[in-house]
């Protein structure tokens, strides 16, 4: 096997890669099985505005029609639809002209039934989560709340500085949470956190070397698995598709492709990586179709799914016919691509409710078991799978 790889993180993942996990395919087949329901684009921006409420994004009105439906990308008949339901609930009421005002800063608090504050911390805009993450974040708050504890959301400088170690300190003293969530952290924020033993949990991979409680999705299992469905239809030039913002997940699910094509004669594996912006996106698509390009594309994240499967159209190479398509992640609106992608998803509540296990186990004891509390990702089949002709 041949394997094309960028970066020394990638090479930590091929070593990795070449022994077998703790999980089989066995898991996914059965993970199979279960169907979730599908969430619509209206609660997803429902969740989005009612964040953005809370975490005094906006404090007097909203912004227009207009402006709100080019932020979220989402028609103005969706975005109606979940303001219908904010005014409904006496989030909103309508001002002059089209503008609404917010009526509801917060949701609603009894002092006396609190027992601490939680802070979650991610360097993520609220109005960029996207709809997975929002209803994740929604129902974690629910969760909290109905334990006592209050969720506070961060944004921002706390989770993107490069140096975070005064934005951080002067966060934990001006709040005193009794614990700590991290969301999309970098690697130094979660060693910041390490190295002065607070209660904290990440959600999602933890870095190298780090050994933080987290939940996350097993995406070394899902590197394998889709490695295997590409492989077992014939395609022996694979490409990876990851956006190098230095996340922890990437890496675990290239040693899956890696773990999950080894041994098999004539495979080659490239790492295609980008900023996540759509014009690196489209320079590194347009490079790896030049010359001996990829029969078959692993790609993670869902919007960059959408920018993939427009930029082979546009390059009139047929999926599946010509190039299958894997999505690691899931979020509705793939639902209605054509052909509907082949991807992986977990569903939100699912995993709300171990990350609120987990959460209050680390609030009320402070400090729960130094391992990965993995979430196996079901294996949608979409129509995007082909073999090689």
């Amino acid at each position: 096997m041949t394997v094309a790889v960028p970066g020394s993180w990638v090479a930590g993942g091929e070593r990795d890669a070449t022994r077998p996990g703790a999980r089989g395919s066995s898991f996914l087949l059965q993970a199979m099985q279960r169907i979730p329901q599908r969430l619509t684009l209206v609660h997803q921006v429902e969740g989005i505005l009612r964040e953005g409420i809370r975490g005094g994004k906006w404090t007097r009105f909203l912004p227009g029609e207009m402006e709100l439906c080019q932020r979220l990308q989402v028609s103005r008949t969706t975005l109606r639809a979940a303001l219908a339901t904010l005014t409904r609930e006496k989030w909103l009421r309508s001002a002059r002209g089209q503008s609404r005002q917010i009526v509801k800063r917060s949701a609603p608090r009894n002092e006396a039934n609190r027992t601490g504050r939680i802070l979650l911390l991610t360097g993520a805009p609220v109005d960029r989560l996207g709809g997975s993450p929002m209803l994740l974040l929604d129902e974690l708050r629910q969760q909290m709340a109905q334990a006592g504890f209050d969720l506070e959301v961060h944004t921002g400088r706390a989770g993107l500085a490069q140096r975070p170690e005064a934005a951080l300190e002067r966060l934990l003293r001006s709040r005193h949470p009794v614990a700590c969530v991290l969301f999309s952290a970098t690697a130094a924020i979660q060693r910041w956190f390490e190295a002065r033993g607070l209660p904290c949990l990440v959600v999602g991979s933890c870095h190298p070397g780090v050994t933080l409680p987290a939940v996350e999705s097993d995406f070394l299992t899902v590197g394998r698995h889709a490695a295997r469905q590409f492989v077992s239809r014939g395609h022996r030039r694979i490409a990876v598709v990851v956006p190098a913002l230095g996340m922890a997940g990437e890496p675990k699910m290239v040693s899956g492709v890696l773990a999950g094509t080894e041994g098999i004669e004539g495979v080659t594996v490239r790492v295609v990586e980008h900023d996540g912006t759509p014009a690196m996106l489209r320079r590194r698509i347009e490079g790896l179709l030049q010359s001996k390009p990829p029969t078959a594309l692993l790609v993670a994240g869902a919007p960059y799914v959408v920018s993939v499967m427009s930029m082979l159209g546009r390059a009139g190479i047929g999926v599946p016919a010509e190039m299958s398509v894997i999505s690691r992640d899931h979020e509705p609106y793939l639902d209605f691509l054509v052909p509907e992608p082949t991807r992986y998803r977990v569903q939100p509540m699912q995993f709300s409710r171990r990350l609120s296990r987990a959460v209050l186990a680390l609030a009320h004891g402070g400090s729960v078991p130094l391992r990965s509390r993995l979430i196996l990702p079901q294996f949608v089949p979409g129509g995007t799978l082909g073999y090689v002709s």
